[in-house]
């Protein structure tokens, strides 16, 4: 059997994928992902893995701004669901033709944390994964809430050229922002590498329009992550208490903590500034999240019986290539109004008054599920 041409192969899986719908491609190796956290080692995924081949498939637009302006919560969730099955097929395929070719080869689920259903150990398996986690240490909210990956598809994302990383930490990629869907395959192919994007391609001018949409206090004002991968650094916000965001994602919470504007979620209730008091506080909501009507449509996870649903993302929806779309995006779901919650379940927005009103005048058992009401009004 003839050696395989690595870079033919390569480009033919590139072709192949972009002509699915990615809108951009790239390869890392170890080289380019060097000094990084433990979730940038190959091996984790498969231990014979040299490189990886990295995608973004990116999210319809029209969806993404009728659903930041609250208008369609339904068609955009059903995007988003839809395109991460199309990236998981498309790096099923990738790593099938690979293993026709006699490399072993596997896809990186993007839930591949504990909160995704992973039930591998995430804590680092050798010496330079522990030095790695003593370089950047986790911090106790990612444990908690299980949102530390095996692979980082970020991580391969930013060190092979499909993106860069934005100060909200998600993937920006020059054509959609961050309005896409990653997926990733990991080889024992030493597939050729593609570089990393330079630094002057980042457009991300710090403009905090990603912290303006975000209804809770999780990415930092002041403090920057950095992460070396290769010969580059990356920078984006520090986050903050993993909770503040997972409440907003899952729609337990949903009210901005100025009043003025909220996620899909239709709960008023805040959470504590304190992350000690945190916890009473998430079992709490997650209790109120169980007693209210059932969200129409969604989604089951295969790990998991209850129903999902998507109610923020608003941080990488606002970003775009175009300053003039993210003031739009911006100002779509600051005045999109607040989300309430109807009796058979159905999501409305309202203005932020009218919405206020509308929560009042329930019930007082409704009401205690979705805002602090007095002892006397329990009872």
């Amino acid at each position: 059997m003839p050696e395989t041409d690595l870079t033919e192969l390569r480009d033919r899986l590139f072709a192949f994928l972009e002509t699915s719908g990615a809108c951009a491609v790239g390869v890392c190796t170890q080289k380019e992902l060097a000094g990084g956290p433990p979730s940038t080692d190959l091996t984790r995924e498969l231990d014979s893995a040299r490189s990886a081949v990295v995608f973004a498939l990116p999210l319809d637009d029209e969806k993404v701004e009728a659903y930041m302006g609250k208008i369609d919560h339904s068609a955009y969730q059903k995007d988003y669901i839809d395109t991460n099955t199309r990236a998981i097929g498309l790096s099923a395929e990738v790593a099938h033709v690979l293993r026709g070719q006699g490399f072993e080869s596997a896809p990186v689920h993007a839930g591949n944390t504990t909160s995704g259903g992973d039930g591998r150990d995430m804590s680092p398996q050798n010496e330079a994964q522990r030095e790695a986690a003593e370089k950047y240490p986790s911090h106790p909210s990612e444990e908690l809430m299980g949102s530390i990956p095996i692979l980082s598809q970020r991580f391969l994302a930013a060190a092979s050229g499909v993106g860069f990383f934005g100060r909200s930490g998600n993937i920006l990629t020059a054509s959609h922002g961050a309005t896409v869907v990653l997926g990733a395959a990991v080889t024992a192919a030493e597939l050729p590498a593609t570089p990393a994007l330079p630094p002057e391609a980042n457009y991300c001018d710090d403009c905090n329009w990603c912290g303006n949409v975000c209804p809770t206090t999780f990415m930092s004002s002041t403090e920057r992550t950095v992460v070396q991968l290769g010969e580059q650094q990356h920078r984006y916000s520090k986050r903050l208490h993993h909770a503040r965001c997972g409440m907003h994602m899952a729609g337990q919470a949903g009210l901005s903590e100025n009043g003025k504007f909220s996620s899909w979620g239709p709960g008023r209730k805040q959470m504590p500034q304190d992350d000690d008091a945190l916890f009473p506080a998430v079992l709490e909501m997650v209790g109120d999240q169980m007693k209210r009507p059932e969200v129409p449509g969604g989604f089951i996870l295969p790990t998991s019986p209850a129903k999902v649903n998507i109610m923020c993302s608003a941080c990488n929806l606002v970003c775009h290539p175009e300053r003039k779309v993210r003031a739009k995006r911006v100002k779509m779901w600051r005045q999109g109004g607040v989300v309430v919650q109807h009796e058979d379940g159905r999501l409305e927005a309202l203005p932020a008054e009218d919405a206020a009103a509308f929560v009042a005048a329930l019930p007082s058992e409704r009401r205690a599920l979705y805002e602090e009401i007095g002892e006397q009004e329990k009872s």
